[in-house]
């Protein structure tokens, strides 16, 4: 089974969670390009606006066609209980080509249920697993078994 994880990422939390499903899951890992960029506190403001008025980024072409891909995961940081507007733009860019998707988001807190169900919207289909890790799963450690329990559920 041929196996795609794109992510984007603005602090590097969900690079680091897009790392270990590779490692878990095997596959190609591939990060979603920005064109703007959104580091300091003015950008993460405007971002999370975007975000929470379902804007798309614009983003760069990616190297990998999903629809080349048994399985895609998608992963996002949340923004203003949303998806990134990078992300959206690439689900929005690519949303007929996915074979078999699955999502992950992380978040500071809240927001990751809705912006999950969002991206499954945007696919029109259910997503199972789907995976949420928290600010307080990446401080304690515990978002390394909730990455490996995910990867145990897509293999059965």
């Amino acid at each position: 089974m041929k196996k795609l994880i794109v992510y984007y990422t603005r602090t590097g939390i969900t690079a680091e969670v897009a790392r270990l499903l590779n490692k878990e899951l095997g596959g190609e890992l591939e990060e979603i390009k920005d064109t703007r960029n959104r580091k300091g506190v003015l950008a993460y403001l405007q971002s999370a606006m975007e975000a929470a008025l379902k804007k798309q980024a614009k983003i760069l072409k990616t190297k990998n066609d999903p629809g080349e891909y048994d399985l895609v995961v998608v992963g996002t940081p949340v923004w203003s209980h949303n998806m990134s507007t990078p992300v959206r733009a690439y689900l929005e860019e690519n949303k007929t080509s996915f074979k078999n998707t699955v999502f992950f988001a992380t978040c500071g807190s809240t927001g990751a249920s809705k912006t999950l169900r969002d991206m499954e919207n945007i696919c029109g289909k259910k997503a199972r697993p789907l995976l949420e890790i928290k600010k307080t799963d990446m401080k304690s450690g515990k978002y390394q078994e909730k990455v490996k329990q995910f990867v145990r559920d897509l293999q059965t």
